[in-house]
């Protein structure tokens, strides 16, 4: 089906977001990233693909020897699409994560805390206000018992 609707419609955002969606279930995430990537390509102001492509940056296995994902170019997708949509939720979420796991120093985990104030001011549902708020109230618990434990970062290693 997806094939005759690229065939029908080829710039079509939504055919290359679900095909996206498709690799990501099978845990095809470099695929994945490829067709949001191509889905961006179609329609840069959807911020859909922007935050598929930025899970499956998070999800592909290192290969560069890291043990960790390539967060940055995670974040540089989830900035864009608080730049497309503001109002869009899951990004504040994503993004609040991904910085906090890769905050330096507590100022830098308190700019997240920054970050969901933003996000805040555009909730659009009680589930999401309850959402950003949570991620909120546990970012500021981390930060408060990291100072409590003298601690500079919240990086326990």
């Amino acid at each position: 089906m997806l094939d005759t609707a690229e065939e029908y419609d080829p710039d079509s955002s939504e055919v290359h977001c679900y095909r996206g969606e498709l690799h990501f279930a099978h845990g095809e995430f470099p695929n994945a990233k490829e067709e949001f990537e191509k889905a961006i390509k179609c329609d840069a102001q959807n911020p859909t693909p922007y935050v598929n492509a930025a899970l499956a940056v998070v999800n592909t296995p290192p290969t560069n020897g890291s043990m960790m994902p390539d967060f940055p170019e995670a974040v540089k997708l989830l900035e864009k699409v608080i730049e497309v949509d503001p109002m869009m939720h899951v990004a504040y979420v994503q993004l609040g994560q991904m910085k906090l796991s890769m905050a330096t120093d507590l100022s830098k985990a308190k700019e997240v805390v920054d970050l969901y104030d933003k996000g805040l001011e555009y909730c659009r549902t009680p589930e999401e206000l309850k959402d950003i708020c949570s991620m909120r109230i546990l970012t500021i618990a981390q930060i408060d018992a990291a100072g409590a434990l003298k601690m500079e970062t919240l990086n326990m290693q």
